[in-house]
C-alpha cells in the first residue's frame, strides 16, 4: 500500500505554487493580482504543514493539563548507544468540563521518576481500574535552564489515582 508522509503533501503544495508562478508569468493580470495569488498559496502550504502533525495525531509537548483520564501509555527507554534521550508518550482526555474531552497524545522527557509513576497506572490500567493523573507543580525553581531567557525550570509532579465511579449503579442490575 502507497503511504504518502506530510512531507509529500506540502511537496504538492510547491508544485501548484510553481504552476501559479509560470502562469502569473506570461498572463495580463496586474502584477500585485500575482504577487496576492502566490502568497495566498504559499502562505496556505505553510499552514498545511504545521497543522497536519497536529491533526495526524502526533504527540504534543504543549502542557498537560490539570487533572486527566489515563487511556494508554508508552515508555521509550534512552538509547546510549544512539543518543536518544528517550520519552514518556501517553493518551489521556481532559477532565476539565470547557476543554475538548477527545484523548490527546502528550509526550514527557524520559525520567525515572515519570517511568515509575506511569508504570504503576499503566498496571492499574491493564487490571481494569481507571487512572486519573493529577499534575502538581512545585512553586521552587530547579535546575538549569533549558533557554537562557528562562529563569528556570519548574518540578513538574503527576499522580495517579484510583477514578472515582462513573456514577450510582442502575435499578435495573440489583442482585
Amino acid at each position: 500500500m502507497l503511504s504518502f508522509g506530510h512531507s509529500s503533501i506540502v511537496a504538492g503544495y510547491v508544485v501548484v505554487t510553481l504552476c501559479l508562478l509560470l502562469l502569473g508569468m506570461f498572463s495580463r493580470w496586474h502584477w500585485v493580482a500575482k504577487l496576492g495569488l502566490v502568497a495566498a498559496v504559499t502562505a496556505a502550504w505553510c499552514a498545511v504543514y504545521f497543522a497536519l502533525p497536529a491533526m495526524l495525531g502526533w504527540p504534543t509537548d504543549r502542557d498537560v493539563p490539570r487533572r486527566f483520564n489515563l487511556v494508554a501509555v508508552y515508555i521509550q527507554e534512552p538509547d546510549q548507544t544512539g543518543g536518544k534521550p528517550g520519552a514518556v508518550f501517553f493518551w489521556a482526555s481532559d477532565l476539565d468540563p470547557d476543554a475538548d474531552q477527545r484523548p490527546r497524545a502528550y509526550r514527557l522527557p524520559f525520567s525515572p521518576g515519570f517511568k515509575s509513576v506511569f508504570e504503576e497506572g499503566q498496571g492499574k490500567l491493564r487490571q481494569n481500574i481507571p487512572q486519573v493523573g493529577e499534575l502538581e507543580e512545585d512553586d521552587e525553581v530547579h535546575g538549569v535552564p533549558a533557554d537562557r531567557l528562562q529563569l528556570g525550570q519548574r518540578s513538574v509532579k503527576i499522580k495517579f489515582r484510583d477514578a472515582p465511579p462513573s456514577g450510582p449503579p442502575s435499578k435495573d442490575a440489583a442482585p
